[in-house]
């Protein structure tokens, strides 16, 4: 059948063009296909990208009106039939400009026109020649010592010579000019975590209860979605991998989704054990050109299984037969930035559309998922004893106001002090653990109480000790400290809290002949720089690790025999009413590193609240407990799962603008929910919690609605109002059950 007319998304992220446009198809582009990648003539552009997503023979659009295409960009598919089907999806289901979402699926490098080859250098003549050609040049000079390399060295990548010999550009192109050289292309092939493809292991023998949760996984023949509740150490990867592997088996293809960055390599290391290296991996700490070889690998069929972050999930897999999404409690699933997509909404979507199981586990289920489960939206598998046997680690509760009223100042308790002797002289390993970074988490005035805030937020600076430097941790801004107050000019300026690195210099301090390694946001910008944090801890060349929530989940390292918790407070006094699921979440989710292998497990956990329902379950590893307890007040207080928050937030450089709009918006909404008062709980206009932000001022909507079966419709005219609003200097954002309102 040969095709007149094409419907393409063009590639610009503009509300104006948000629309499919039609084009001619060529006589000469008969071989087109809705997927592919062209350029199209667009407005004054002579030449933009665009994606086919559709072909017809007729069109209603006028004949005069029609441009046609100008080329097709690739020789096959980048986007299936399924991915076309899904981006639709997306666009109504979060309100998404169709560029935008698009984008999701074509890596970075390639919608930039980057080649993605290297260029390479070879001689065009025989070497007798080229020494004729020498003779007769002047040695010394770029051309001849080019000629002279490639003489010695043969082909060699052109960046490689030009570190040899410098600017090259003129004289390689002469040489060319004159054929006594030629560049040509070999395709780039980078693969991350190289240095981990080991040998294959043979598969551990389940016990009965991993076995029959892997039954029920391979036994659904259909879509059928599972939530997979395992302790720590209960063996739930091993059951992915056995999964996966009957799945490939199979013929069919498998994606898993990891929450942090972080886990990557040590599950690429331990599913690359188990199922070979027709592993692909995907998530943003990859280098551009890694990412788009990566892809390239999936979308050629090479490799049959997807790990990684959020974004993994829009890998071009065809024909998947399983997806796995590990601590699933996380919300790192869910974009922080446009499309503000949730990647289990996305992943369940593939999985009935390939009509095949999704299995989401977890140590810690989240409240809301769970209680699906109980309503039977899920199927509930659980895991509930460690796979090798053992008891779960000890945990001991140390109340801190007790430890401060007798006379201990110190950043450890007496007992996690002595369980840290006695771990390192008996050469086991121990990971700390506080969910703050920096070295104090504000600094303050104790003459007049003035605390030193951020110039461009309204928050207070964190005290970075490494570079004796106050730095906003929203922004970026940062100042020395100050040897004065600025407001009043005391001399008593003070570092208050603690962070990862005042944890850090204090272990240095008491233990100076072991080795630590600190894993926060500050030592892990560099590329493979979790990788390499881990690495030291799990070769040995380190005996203790200090992190933030990163070190608290995913991670087996055998010979980790203590967890401290610095400070299970931190997140429960936060104004949120997940700020308890959190807790309960990170506190069991980082004991459960301890005694993982042989070694007995031990867990202090620091507290002035030690008689809290949230710190009570999480020293018994209680998940049913405090689940029980946390629905009910959440049913009391009309909290998700029983409600909906909607957050429409403003900001704007202009503060009238900022409040204006917000006034404005708020008006219509309120009008509008006149129709659904059986379905509103609460409704306010203010400024948000963090007023100022990278020098934005910012005003927010908050409205609070019950999960019933009005609650999508008065979602979509919420959307429909927003986008009347004036946008001109003003970013308007809506977020539905927002991962925090600050």
């Amino acid at each position: 059948m040969s095709f007149c007319y094409a419907q393409v998304i063009v590639d610009l992220n503009n509300k104006e063009v948000d629309r499919e446009f039609t084009y001619l198809v060529p006589q000469n582009m008969q071989n087109i296909k809705a997927g592919m990648r062209v350029y199209v003539p667009f407005g004054k552009q002579k030449r933009l990208e665009g994606i086919v997503v559709s072909l017809s023979e007729k069109t209603d659009v006028k004949q005069n009106l029609l441009k046609p295409i100008l080329d097709i960009i690739d020789e096959t598919v980048v986007i299936n039939q399924e991915q076309l089907t899904l981006a639709k999806w997306m666009q109504k289901k979060y309100h998404a400009k169709a560029a935008e979402v698009f984008r999701l699926f074509v890596p970075s490098d390639m919608r930039k026109g980057k080649t993605q080859f290297l260029q390479m250098l070879r001689l065009k003549q025989n070497s007798e020649q080229i020494k004729q050609e020498l003779e007769q040049m002047r040695s010394g000079t770029k051309a001849y010592r080019i000629l002279s390399t490639l003489l010695e060295y043969s082909d060699m990548e052109k960046t490689q010579m030009m570190h040899i010999v410098g600017e090259c550009y003129e004289p390689l192109k002469k040489l060319c000019a004159q054929g006594l050289i030629e560049i040509y292309n070999v395709p780039r092939q980078r693969s991350p975590y190289l240095d981990i493809i080991p040998k294959q292991d043979e598969f551990l023998t389940l016990n009965p209860t991993q076995q029959k949760t892997l039954d029920a996984i391979l036994n659904a023949q259909k879509y059928t979605p599972f939530l997979l509740h395992g302790v720590t150490g209960s063996g739930k990867t091993e059951v992915y991998m056995q999964a996966i592997n009957k799945v490939v088996a199979n013929g069919k293809t498998a994606i898993v989704l990891v929450p942090e960055i972080s886990l990557t390599p040590q599950i690429v290391l331990n599913f690359r054990k188990k199922l070979g290296s027709n592993i692909a991996i995907l998530h943003s700490a990859l280098a551009s050109g890694e990412k788009f070889d990566e892809w390239k690998r999936i979308l050629s069929g090479e490799a049959k299984i997807v790990i990684g972050a959020r974004s993994a999930i829009f890998a071009p897999l065809e024909n998947i037969g399983l997806i796995i999404i590990d601590e699933e409690h996380e919300n790192s699933y869910v974009s922080d930035t446009h499309p503000r997509y949730d990647a289990i909404e996305v992943a369940k979507k593939r999985a009935r559309y390939n009509d095949c199981p999704i299995v989401l586990g977890s140590a810690t289920p989240s409240v809301n998922r769970y209680y699906q489960a109980m309503q039977e939206e899920y199927i509930l598998l659980q895991m509930p004893k460690r796979a090798n046997g053992k008891e779960m680690p000890k945990v001991q509760v140390v109340d801190m106001a007790l430890e401060f009223s007798s006379g201990n100042k110190s950043i450890f308790s007496r007992e996690l002090y002595e369980k840290m002797c006695k771990t390192l002289v008996s050469k086991k390993q121990l990971m700390l653990f506080l969910n703050r970074r920096g070295y104090s988490s504000f600094v303050m005035c104790r003459a007049c109480g003035e605390t030193i805030s951020c110039e461009n937020c309204d928050v207070s600076l964190t005290y970075h000790n490494n570079v004796d430097r106050l730095r906003c941790h929203y922004c970026g801004y940062e100042i020395p400290l100050p040897k004065t107050c600025p407001s009043c000019g005391s001399k008593f300026i003070k570092q208050f809290g603690a962070g990862t690195q005042k944890v850090e210099e204090e272990f240095v301090r008491l233990f100076p002949q072991n080795k630590v390694v600190r894993m926060d946001v500050d030592t892990t910008r560099g590329k493979d720089a979790h990788y390499h944090i881990l690495k030291q801890l799990a070769s040995g060349q380190a005996q203790a690790l200090i992190g933030t929530q990163m070190i608290a989940k995913g991670h087996d390292f055998p010979n980790v025999e203590l967890v401290g918790v610095i400070a299970a407070d931190n997140m429960l006094r936060l104004p949120d009413y997940r700020s308890r699921e959190r807790t309960f979440s990170l506190i069991t989710q980082v004991s459960g590193r301890a005694g993982r292998a042989q070694t007995s497990g031990n867990v202090i956990v620091q507290t002035y609240s030690p008689k809290h329902f949230v710190i009570e379950c999480a020293s018994k590893h209680d998940y049913k407990s405090f689940y029980e307890r946390e629905i009910e007040e959440r049913r009391a207080a009309w909290y998700p799962p029983f409600a909906r928050f909607v957050r429409i937030l403003f900001s704007s450089e202009d503060a009238q603008k900022s409040f204006d709009a917000s006034f404005d918006a708020f008006s219509s909404v309120r009008t509008m929910l006149e129709d659904y008062k059986q379905s509103l709980l609460y409704s306010e206009r203010s400024g948000a919690p963090i007023n100022r932000l990278k020098e934005m001022y910012r005003n927010q909507i908050l409205i609070k609605l019950k999960e019933d079966e009005f609650c999508d419709e008065i979602c979509d005219k919420i959307f429909e109002i927003v986008k009347s609003v004036d946008k001109r200097n003003l970013y308007c954002d809506i977020q539905i059950n927002p991962v925090n309102l600050f």
